[in-house]
């Protein structure tokens, strides 16, 4: 490790977990043949109960009213609060759950030099009690919009669904769910009113791909209670 490296995690907090480690979130091998080492922030080491809430980044109003509303019910029912910490539907999701005294975990494109910068306050409470991870301390010098996508695909393995407020028909929320899709993760939709046609068009194309359509947030919490207990230790279901 270079002293870079090692600066910055002693600086820190950071916890370096390696795949064999008892703390390791063992899901991730759902999405990666190869284990990544994780660095880890944060108080949490249990990665169980999780529900992913994503979405875009520019959501409508009615939107942000969701997300908060479904990462306070998230809470309440003892679930945590997977999201990517981004601008939008994550912010307003972890907000929420934090509002209620809920355990959040952030999956991060990498550490330093936080994207985006606004929500080092909002990290910086999530790991009082839950945590943050990500595959890396700094931004890949080669091609790092790849690590967001690695991110995602982090988001949906520790998740036993994934709730999807308000996307578009491409973008990052999507990519999490066709991730989750194909590793048979649920994905779950609920129709929110607003006057964004790419919005409805997000909507329309996760309905049609097989998405669990709730009437509403408490239509979600019982959606999830009704799905199979989720087993994240079948090492086979990365293929």
């Amino acid at each position: 490790m270079k002293k870079k490296e090692k600066n910055f995690i002693e600086q820190n907090g950071i916890n370096v977990i390696k795949p064999k480690d008892p703390t390791y979130p063992t899901s991730i091998h759902k999405v990666r043949k190869k284990l990544p080492t994780i660095y880890h922030m944060g108080q949490l080491f249990d990665y169980d109960n999780g529900i992913a809430v994503v979405g875009t980044r520019r959501n409508s109003e009615n939107g942000q009213l969701f997300a908060q509303n479904i990462g306070k019910l998230l809470s309440k029912n003892n679930y945590k609060v997977v999201s990517g910490l981004a601008t939008g539907i994550d912010t307003f999701a972890h907000s929420g759950c934090l509002e209620n005294n809920g355990l959040a975990i952030a999956i991060l494109a990498w550490f330093h030099e936080l994207s985006p910068k606004p929500n080092k306050e909002l990290l910086e409470k999530i790991v009082k009690t839950g945590c943050a991870l990500s595959e890396n301390l700094f931004a890949p010098t080669k091609e790092p919009k790849y690590a967001f996508l690695k991110r995602d695909d982090i988001i949906a393995a520790l998740s036993d669904a994934v709730v999807v407020v308000e996307t578009r028909s491409k973008g990052g929320a999507k990519y999490t769910a066709d991730i989750a899709k194909r590793k048979k993760i649920p994905v779950i939709i609920s129709k929110i009113n607003n006057n964004d046609t790419e919005l409805q068009d997000g909507f329309d194309v996760l309905e049609q791909e097989g998405a669990l359509v709730a009437k509403d947030e408490d239509d979600i919490i019982e959606i999830i209670k009704s799905l199979p207990k989720s087993d994240n230790h079948q090492i086979d279901s990365f293929l």
